[in-house]
């Protein structure tokens, strides 16, 4: 297929809004392009193609919210726009390669860029329509590149309890900003830790990434909390992550907001030795992707799309043309 036909596919879906939990228009696209009947589709999740197919495609059609990047363009060998990397690139070779009937099982689903507990992928599972699946291709952003497993995401507020007090008399309460303060300064001095797994090396990082408190300019804050992000190895179970940032937050009063695991790199599976026969970079991921919800099933994964994992979220965000075809022509030639 030619390049500047995946182009144009990318282009027709980035130009659909489909913010999360706003995706109906692009779903109803995907559905309106694929051919014959589908095997599985309750709104949220499509599933297409051959039900004894041992490999599966899979790709989320949601965005992050729009940055004045929407409708997009074509232009310097490039498709730019909201989601052209992350990752209405990898969809269109998705559709593409479906309309092609090369076999495989497709699955296009909503609402990835969102907390876990709102992915409509355990209901596919629950379904059985991938079972016998035997290695699950995620198209998310990987610069045309094999990106192995996946690191753990997880999210924590701790909240630090003080007295409040006037601020012209500060002895007379307990600054909980202050509290907070001391409990956070050894993780501005924390290293990354790199973890060594099947030859690649994950970086662990924690991270402070929001903070609140305070009422008023003259009254000691009886209250302060902040949101923590921990992205965790694989082999780091999520129970295992949560005591690691216990360990490194002693003080306060920690609350999991949402915690999703890590998936190995799986590199030891038949079909992935296959595929790296035709990639030959592969680099850890050094994100969180769906490769570790088929995990959690005993589903093998691997990240291989199109995307630009520099240009994924971004306001200029954009996919090159060449990305496209080079993973379209790499899964066609691994799925025949």
């Amino acid at each position: 297929m030619p390049a500047s036909d995946l182009a144009n596919r990318t282009l027709e879906l980035v130009d659909v809004p489909s913010e999360s939990r706003h995706e109906e228009p692009a779903m109803e696209l995907v559905r309106g392009l694929l051919p014959g009947e589908t095997l599985y589709d309750d709104g949220e999740a499509i599933v297409w193609g051959d039900a004894k197919a041992p490999v599966v495609l899979a790709g989320h059609v949601d965005t992050v919210p729009a940055q004045e990047n929407i409708p997009g363009r074509i232009a310097d060998g490039a498709v730019h726009g909201l989601g052209a990397s992350d990752m209405k690139g990898g969809v269109a070779v998705m559709l593409e390669l479906a309309r092609a009937e090369v076999p495989a099982r497709y699955v296009f689903f909503t609402r990835e860029e969102v907390p876990l507990d709102e992915s409509p992928l355990p209901a596919v599972f629950a379904s059985g329509v991938l079972a016998g699946t035997e290695l699950a291709v995620v198209l998310e952003p990987t610069d045309a590149m094999l990106h192995a497993g996946c690191l753990g995401n997880l999210q924590v507020r701790v909240d630090f309890h003080g007295e409040s007090a006037h601020s012209a008399r500060p002895w007379t309460g307990s600054n909980a900003i202050h509290a907070l303060a001391e409990s956070m300064a050894p993780l501005a001095r924390l290293e990354p830790l790199d973890v060594e797994l099947d030859g690649l090396v994950y970086r662990e990082v924690l991270s402070v990434v929001r903070v609140a408190g305070g009422i008023a300019q003259n009254v000691v804050p009886a209250l302060a909390s902040a949101e923590l992000n921990f992205r965790y190895a694989p082999g780091r179970s999520p129970a295992q992550a949560e005591a690691r940032v216990r360990e490194l937050v002693p003080g306060g009063e920690l609350h999991v907001l949402h915690n999703s695991p890590a998936a190995p790199p799986a590199l030891g599976n038949t079909l992935t030795e296959r595929l790296r026969e035709l990639v030959l970079d592969v680099a850890p991921k050094q994100a969180w992707t769906p490769v570790a919800q088929f995990a959690e099933q005993g589903i093998d994964g691997i990240n291989f799309g199109p995307g630009a994992t520099a240009y994924a979220h971004r306001q200029d965000e954009q996919i090159p043309i060449a990305n496209l075809h080079a993973v379209y022509e790499t899964l066609a030639r691994f799925l025949s």
